[in-house]
């Protein structure tokens, strides 16, 4: 794609992603848009958007922080060889940098991947982990008020 599609695409998908918003109500005050999804977050109803792009069709889900029991970054590498390992760096392994959410219900965890390999340049890795990092401290620090406000 040429930039000026991708910017086309990027345009088309924050549309969907803030139509989407109002048709749940939502009041989305923090934003990350990535090449391929958005994440938005509702301060005041605790509820997290997320559109991904797949082709041209868009995947959303709506998570209910209510329902969350932890939100943490997890990366995963591929397998390492042990003769390799001196040579090359961490970073030479990674797979991917997610953002993962497990539930109180025991509902299967939802990962939103920030990083992947192959799909994202290694020379954006420190930026994507930095960003990833931020959602992880702000929805980590809204799941300890609401576990003080039940206490």
């Amino acid at each position: 794609m040429n930039n000026y599609q991708l910017k086309k695409s990027k345009e088309k998908m924050l549309v969907f992603f803030s139509n989407l918003g109002a048709t749940y109500n939502l009041s989305l005050t923090g934003q990350e848009i990535l090449p391929d999804k958005i994440i938005g977050l509702d301060g005041l109803r605790r509820k997290v958007l997320i559109v991904e792009q797949h082709d041209s069709k868009y995947n959303s889900h709506i998570i209910d922080l209510y329902e969350v029991k932890t939100c943490k970054v997890k990366k995963i590498y591929t397998a390492i060889n042990s003769d390799d390992y001196k040579k090359n760096s961490m970073e030479d392994y990674l797979n991917s940098i997610a953002l993962e959410f497990d539930f109180k219900n025991g509902k299967a965890p939802v990962a939103v991947s920030f990083y992947r390999y192959g799909n994202d340049s290694m020379y954006e890795i420190t930026n994507l982990e930095t960003k990833t990092k931020h959602w992880e401290a702000m929805l980590s620090k809204m799941l300890l008020q609401q576990e003080q406000k039940k206490a």
